[in-house]
């Protein structure tokens, strides 16, 4: 009996390590500039008590929040990324230094040129979050199925 307790136990505790929950949810949206080129409006939701590391982060430090588009150089010209919503600088005790975060809500933009036939494209951000609750900091990776419209 003491057996399958503890089996029972440790299989309960990795399922609990191996569920994350996911403390962003991303919101994209897309206009046409008059030049030809496109934006993407990209909006994110940080649930209370956590933070999003920021862009462009010293190395030796946690992981940025990056944005990026697969199979990049077949797909789009002059892709550039940009915060709107500035980063807050604190002082992270971890990694002994000041590092930009996110929290609550947070606006990105990106310009992009679409190569001539691409009619779709998958938007992959990755970065790192982290709970103030109780200390615990998650990979974020998303891919999100971009359509051009036209």
């Amino acid at each position: 009996m003491k057996k399958i307790t503890t089996l029972i136990f440790i299989f309960l505790m990795s399922f609990v390590a191996f569920s994350q929950e996911n403390p962003v949810i991303w919101d994209i949206n897309q206009s046409r500039s008059e030049d030809g080129s496109y934006n993407l409006h990209i909006k994110a939701e940080i649930q209370n008590n956590w933070y999003v590391y920021g862009m462009n982060l010293e190395e030796g430090g946690p992981l940025s929040l990056e944005f990026n588009i697969d199979d990049r150089n077949n797909k789009v010209y002059d892709l550039s990324f940009k915060e709107i919503t500035p980063a807050i600088s604190v002082f992270d005790e971890v990694f002994n230094m000041n590092v930009g975060t996110y929290q609550a809500n947070v606006e990105f933009r990106a310009n992009y040129v679409p190569i001539t036939d691409i009619m779709s494209f998958v938007l992959i951000i990755q970065g790192q979050a982290c709970n103030t609750a109780n200390g615990s900091c998650i990979q974020v990776y998303e891919e999100i199925p971009i359509t051009i419209q036209n």
